[in-house]
């Protein structure tokens, strides 16, 4: 098979973003009730257990509604130290957000293993760090 060299480049998938310092927290929205276990009071895994997922640096977006601007009343919004995530096996990196391109607060957060049973059992984990340093910012109150 030939290629042309325009054609390596434009298919070619855009590099990774830089890493998130291991100090930096991180806010992630519950903007649907599936991602939230009211009797438990905490996300389920399904807000963590995605190959990667959205969240907002806390440092450039400073508040909650900063973050919250972009999703509908009643979201939702924990927050985590990515340095906690990162031992238990997430990847932060500072990439553009395609939906919002101004929000320069986004990074996307890996979860690398490959299978969702793995992925699961990692969102648990970062669940139980959440809720163990009192990561839960605002819990979601959508009107039925």
């Amino acid at each position: 098979m030939v290629y042309e060299r325009d054609d390596l480049y434009m298919n070619a998938a855009p590099a990774p973003g830089p890493e998130v310092d291991t100090n930096e927290s991180l806010y992630r929205c519950l903007p649907t009730m599936d991602w939230w276990v009211a009797s438990e009071k905490r996300p389920s895994s399904a807000a963590f257990r995605n190959p990667d997922f959205s969240t907002d640096m806390v440092s450039v977006a400073k508040t909650p509604e900063y973050t919250l601007a972009r999703f509908r009343k009643g979201s939702g919004l924990v927050i985590f130290k990515y340095g906690n995530a990162k031992v238990i096996g997430f990847i932060a990196r500072i990439e553009p957000d395609p939906d919002h391109p101004d929000n320069t607060a986004h990074a996307n957060v890996y979860n690398p293993p490959a299978s969702l049973s793995k992925r699961k059992t990692l969102a648990l984990k970062l669940i139980a760090k959440i809720v163990e340093c009192g990561g839960i910012v605002r819990e979601p109150t959508f009107d039925s």
